[in-house]
């Protein structure tokens, strides 16, 4: 796999410095939303579906709040796969423990690069899943 460094249009919507942002950075270039209409979209959701308990998604967001956000795309269960297994052609997010990443055409686009993990045998992170983004023709 290859690696671009992205950080999904953060530092364009006007946010500074790193978060725990890598929901709304996937999704953003997954999906070629801005950055800014992800985030809002999953602050949204996220007080929402914690009744106000948390009130942005700029401190990550969970997993539900993403599954509920992404609902529409198709959800790939993975058991004893790697990112590295990922489909070369396609247009991914890929669900890592605690991180989520965009995978284009075999490319990891993330503001740092999470194709290796010390883990797992293989040096390759372990996937909990993965869904399928439809960019279009």
């Amino acid at each position: 796999m290859k690696y671009h460094r992205t950080d999904g249009g953060r530092k364009d919507a006007g946010y500074r410095g790193t978060g725990r942002d890598c929901v709304t950075r996937a999704i953003a270039i997954a999906t070629c939303e801005s950055y800014k209409k992800v985030r809002d979209a999953l602050t949204e959701l996220t007080q929402e579906m914690t009744g106000g308990l948390e009130t942005s998604a700029a401190n990550g967001v969970t997993g539900p709040v993403s599954h509920r956000y992404l609902n529409g795309y198709e959800l790939v269960l993975t058991k004893g796969q790697y990112l590295k297994d990922l489909p070369k052609r396609g247009t991914y997010i890929a669900c890592l423990p605690r991180h989520y990443v965009a995978v284009l055409d075999g490319t990891v686009h993330d503001s740092w690069d999470s194709r290796e993990s010390k883990r797992t045998k293989c040096k390759s992170p372990t996937m909990e899943g993965y869904y399928i983004i439809n960019r279009g023709p």
